[in-house]
């Protein structure tokens, strides 16, 4: 059978990267610009706090405009709000240490947040709605290695381009991939007749929707939130874990960085056999052991404390990683209803969001409290939680639905 996500490639996954490459440029010199444009420390790591918050409480909104709009149009909507948001923090960079430039750069940042949040939406829920459920895993696993390679490439560029011609250079770099990404949505990215824009009525028959989720399941959102909740603290303390405790050992930037690279390797390389086990196996295949190898990766870096151990156990936080690419894509897709999907898509990106912005409160909680190894136990007890949550609840979560673990409806898996 010929790969129905092969057919994406054009209309998806290449706008993806090239989109990515320039967020992931974009992403580390932030806080780098704030402070060149004249923000405290304090202001410049606000910046970044309220582009985070600006993502947690805009998703459910956006995910009902682009049920109205459709995918294709909010795409190209929340480009041309990329472009324009770039342009101000552009402005904001050549006045530095005016009113209007901490001003014009704060909400600069906080569109682009907005624009990035509406592509991730419109993406999955077009995904979900083009692929069959035995091809979902692998259809999301692979939009989440884009975005992997877009992390990798990414600084890679920014780090020649700062040398050249500065910061200023870096968002214009985003620009130009933002207006690539949108010529490429509006030349191969074609509506799917059943996400026209018109189609906003909700059709509750469940004979409208053979074997998918009719409407949101509070209970079933809530269990799954919870878990997915657990997956995103160690995911986001995973970016904390790695410099904070190879500086507590001592070890040079350089050995740090490369450790950095090496795990983001592995994670990006894992993307598409981490979504084959989903959907082969089921999506406890890409939750558990994902779960768990980070965990196991946490807990060897605080006992086994020298430069092989940190490497090591950094490899092992990417592998854990890469199992579990596109895995909360892929569960938000299966628990999302036939209709409307974007709108529940838009709550499932809250409550994802809301998980990446509490764990590194919990590294820097339990750090000056207690200790950096502490922290990092913690982290790691919060993964063998969401492991145990996950391995008990998820299944009977599915079968509530109707629902096999592989995302199909259950009388389909036993014709």
């Amino acid at each position: 059978m010929r790969s129905p996500v092969r057919a994406l490639i054009a209309p998806i996954y290449l706008p993806s990267l090239v989109y990515s490459v320039g967020n992931g440029a974009l992403q580390p010199v932030v806080v780098l610009a704030a402070l060149e444009i004249g923000f405290s420390q304090a202001g410049a790591s606000a910046v970044l706090g309220v582009a985070g918050l600006v993502g947690v409480f805009s998703a459910p909104v956006l995910g009902r405009v682009i049920t109205r709009l459709g995918d294709r149009r909010s795409l190209i909507c929340a480009s041309v709000l990329a472009l324009f948001a770039l342009g101000m923090s552009i402005s904001a960079m050549l006045v530095p240490d005016t009113p209007y430039a901490t001003g014009a750069f704060m909400v600069g940042i906080a569109l682009v947040a907005i624009s990035l949040n509406v592509w991730m939406l419109a993406r999955q829920a077009y995904i979900a709605d083009a692929l069959p459920g035995e091809w979902r895993g692998r259809g999301l696993s692979t939009l989440g290695g884009m975005l992997r390679l877009g992390v990798l490439i990414g600084p890679l560029a920014s780090t020649a381009l700062i040398a050249l011609w500065g910061l200023e250079s870096i968002f214009v770099m985003n620009a130009v991939t933002v207006a690539i990404a949108l010529a490429l949505i509006v030349r191969f990215l074609t509506p799917l007749p059943s996400r026209a824009p018109s189609e906003t009525r909700a059709d509750h028959s469940p004979d409208a929707h053979p074997g998918g989720v009719v409407r949101p399941d509070l209970r079933s959102t809530a269990i799954a939130g919870i878990g997915v909740s657990t997956l995103m603290v160690l995911r986001s303390n995973k970016n904390v874990i790695i410099p904070l405790w190879g500086t507590t050992l001592g070890l040079d930037n350089e050995i740090i960085t490369l450790a950095f690279a090496v795990s983001a390797l592995i994670d990006t390389a894992m993307f598409y056999p981490g979504g084959r086990l989903s959907d082969r196996h089921g999506r406890l295949w890409g939750l558990v052991p994902s779960l768990a190898i980070m965990s196991v990766a946490i807990g060897l870096m605080v006992v086994w404390v020298d430069s092989l151990g940190f490497f090591v156990a950094s490899a092992l936080l990417g592998l854990g990683n890469g199992f579990g690419s596109g895995i909360l894509m892929t569960i938000g897709a299966d628990l999302s209803p036939s209709t409307n999907r974007a709108h529940f898509l838009g709550y499932w990106q809250a409550i994802s969001n809301s998980g990446m912005a509490a764990g590194p409160f919990v590294v820097s909680t339990m750090t000056a409290a207690i200790g950096i190894s502490a922290a990092l136990w913690a982290t790691a007890g919060i993964g063998i939680l969401g492991a145990v949550w996950f391995s008990a609840l998820l299944p009977p979560t599915y079968r509530r639905l109707g629902l096999t673990l592989k995302g199909m409806p259950l009388r389909e898996d036993f014709e």
